[in-house]
């Protein structure tokens, strides 16, 4: 296999950058301040550069369809990245409630990774759901605080799915590398 098709270390990148982001979002749950904007801004840069990594070697393994899901997650999280980074700002609640635009087509399109057990398919499936209780929420023009304690589950809900597909794809890369 040429260099650049191994996965030797994207799958290894991969798995540092969902620890680092679910170890960011801890600290930017403790820490309070102008500190946690900068926290934040890490855990999510940390969280895309994941999910790209990830479209990447789902790609290169002929996952087209879930390597799209890593793509719409990855192009999601930047646009809520961009749509949130308002230092210091209140953010608005369309921002929070409408994750759920891009988490919905990438989860599913996750599924389509057929090597993923059925439980994780369907902890896929059940991420969606905190993202549209969220959206039903501003539909019906929640309590702001409200919207932002579902966004708060939903994130750190994604991060630790995050998290389980990250060492879900590292054991199968360890795995396949001792076959070999």
């Amino acid at each position: 296999m040429p260099t650049h098709k191994s996965d030797d270390h994207i799958v290894p990148a991969q798995l540092i950058c969902f620890i680092g982001s679910i170890l960011w979002l801890i600290q930017s749950l403790i820490i309070h301040g102008p500190v946690t904007e900068i926290l934040v801004r890490v855990k999510d840069a940390l969280f895309i550069t994941g999910t790209t990594l990830l479209s990447i070697k789902l790609a290169r393994d002929g996952w087209e369809m879930a390597a799209a899901g890593f793509v719409i997650l990855t192009i999601g999280w930047g646009v809520l990245f961009t749509a949130t980074d308002n230092l210091g700002k209140e953010i608005g609640n369309d921002n929070l409630a409408s994750a759920f635009y891009f988490v919905a087509p990438a989860m599913i399109l996750l599924t389509f990774y057929k090597p993923f057990r059925f439980w994780l398919k369907l902890l896929l499936i059940i991420n969606i759901t905190p993202f549209l209780v969220s959206l039903a929420f501003k539909i019906a023009n929640a309590d702001r605080n409200s919207i932002i304690f579902l966004s708060v589950i939903n994130i750190l809900f994604m991060h630790i799915v995050s998290l389980i597909w990250s060492i879900y794809f590292f054991v199968e890369h360890k795995r396949l590398k001792r076959t070999i």
